[in-house]
């Protein structure tokens, strides 16, 4: 059986931040947005979600792996994202769904050829 990648990475002002939903989190942001995680991915009618729901996610992927990090902590690698030349939309492609890659959201082989498609959709922006 293929194994799963174990975090995704965020890379930032020259740090890497771990990512990876535990079983609490999920409950956690469950409860918070009152449906299932796959209803915020994005995939959907809305498209992308919301700004705030995607660093949420990330809060709550990196809160067990990044020690003491806040959710104004996370909104300051952001700036710091956006300040490099990153997007809302390559933050979503390249962050926000691997997180749900490796936190078990999706087979390894459908995430292996989600991550395909997203390199090439990384290579045309």
């Amino acid at each position: 059986m293929p194994k799963r990648k174990p975090f995704a990475l965020w890379e930032v002002g020259g740090q890497s931040y771990k990512l990876k939903l535990k079983t609490s989190a999920i409950v956690d942001l469950e409860s918070k947005y009152k449906t299932n995680l796959m209803n915020i991915m994005g995939s959907g009618q809305g498209g992308m979600p919301a700004l705030s729901v995607m660093l949420d996610v990330a809060h709550a992927a990196m809160k067990d792996w990044n020690h003491g990090i806040t959710k104004n902590g996370v909104m300051d690698i952001f700036n710091r994202y956006i300040e490099e030349g990153g997007s809302q939309l390559s933050f979503y492609m390249t962050v926000y769904m691997e997180i749900f890659t490796v936190s078990g959201f999706f087979s390894v082989n459908l995430s292996n050829q989600m991550g395909e498609a997203l390199q090439e959709a990384q290579e045309t922006m």
